[in-house]
């Protein structure tokens, strides 16, 4: 390859570095999420009880729990960013190859895990996506929220329909081809420059925030209640209602399309709800109703006679789980100084996967020892006590305007 062809091609690779990234992005996603819409019911299949179920749905947001906030700190202290983009496809890739080549539940339990630990690379991805987009921070939030969401709509939609049509391993094979291909297309991102001299600055830096924000009652408070917002998630539209709906003879297509219209309430929450509510209510108001809203649903799971309740259940709850998870963060990060809300950040996030690992792993075990139904209503008391502590302890703040 001669010199001029290098130069074209390097040239190519900057100017489009940001619709690169943004492909990558969406098939990163599309690797990660070609399965998990009908995973409790493969669990089941392969011999693993409710509480192994429960661990290995845990295990995926524990290792996001503890290497959110460590890998940030790093990054910044690297101040280099593609690096970290390869690291997480390339484990998206494995844990996906793993899934499909095992039917151990111990290795199930490592290689869904280190779905978790690709999943933790997404802020670093983010961020990366951002520094292409310097003078359009606001745009690149929407861009990235878009392929997030958009990559996990139509690998949730079509990993289902080609599990029920192929079986597990090609909708785990699917995956690989989605993850496979994005981290091909990583090595011709442009190398991202290290700043000189900022190593040290910039570690000491986030040390110190992390340390102030850990002191600040909205962003522990909001931090708490997010965590019980995945708890709550995770027990039921992310974690045991497809395993609900496949015992009452609900079939693998369904199940995955019931899925797909839960992820699609979700972003419809976060792109339209979301701007409409806060024109009419705080956001203290509005996230008291829609955790009070979450408790009910819970409880009506288990009276669910027939699919289409059981789509309709699933449509609000993922309406209500976006919408706390949005305003969550409002309370926990809005307050927060510019210098120390990137470290807050990394805080909330590492302290709402305590949500995605006890959730899971609480309703398998009260599932093993009693029913789903009861793990269900244990999961609708749990959000009734936090409308309560939610009314006493999470700050509030006068109503957007807008």
């Amino acid at each position: 390859m001669n010199s001029d062809t290098i130069s074209r091609l390097d040239d190519w690779r900057f100017r489009n570095k940001g619709r690169l990234l943004l492909v990558i992005a969406t098939l990163f996603w599309m690797g990660l999420y070609t399965y998990p819409s009908l995973l409790t019911p493969y669990l089941e299949d392969v011999g693993a009880s409710l509480t192994q179920a429960g661990l290995i749905l845990g295990g995926y947001g524990f290792t996001q729990m503890i290497l959110r906030l460590p890998l940030g700190i790093w990054s910044d202290f690297l101040q280099k960013k593609k690096v970290f983009v390869i690291a997480g496809l390339a484990s998206a890739l494995i844990s996906v190859l793993g899934l499909m080549l095992t039917q151990e539940i111990f290795l199930i339990f490592i290689f869904r895990a280190l779905g978790g630990v690709a999943a933790a690379f997404w802020v670093q991805m983010s961020a990366l996506y951002m520094n292409y987009n310097v003078e359009n921070s606001t745009a690149a939030v929407s861009h990235l929220g878009l392929v997030n969401s958009g990559g996990t709509i139509i690998a949730t939609f079509i990993g289902g329909q080609v599990i029920a049509r192929l079986g597990y391993q090609s909708g785990f094979g699917l995956g690989a081809i989605f993850a496979g291909m994005g981290l091909v297309l990583c090595f011709f991102l442009p190398e991202d420059k290290l700043a000189p001299n900022e190593e040290v600055a910039t570690a000491k830096s986030v040390l110190e925030g992390l340390k102030l924000s850990i002191k600040n009652q909205g962003l522990i408070w909001g931090s708490i209640f997010a965590a019980v917002s995945q708890f709550l998630t995770y027990s039921s539209a992310q974690g045991f209602v497809p395993q609900y709906a496949s015992n009452h003879g609900v079939s693998a297509s369904q199940i995955s399309i019931m899925v797909t219209i839960n992820t699609i309430a979700r972003f419809i929450a976060i792109v339209l709800v979301s701007r409409i509510l806060l024109r009419y209510f705080r956001p203290k108001q509005i996230l008291l109703v829609s955790m009070l809203i979450n408790a009910f649903l819970l409880f009506a799971i288990p009276l669910a006679q027939s699919y289409m309740s059981l789509v309709i259940i699933m449509f609000l709850l993922g309406l209500v789980s976006a919408t706390q998870m949005t305003y969550f963060m409002d309370a926990a990060i809005s307050h927060m100084p510019a210098e120390r809300r990137s470290t807050a950040v990394g805080f909330y996030q590492a302290a709402y996967g305590i949500g995605m690992v006890a959730g899971p792993t609480l309703t398998g075990a009260i599932a093993d020892v009693s029913t789903l139904s009861s793990a269900f209503l244990v999961a609708g008391f749990i959000g009734l006590l936090a409308v309560g502590l939610m009314a006493w302890k999470l700050p509030d703040r006068a109503a957007i305007q807008s």
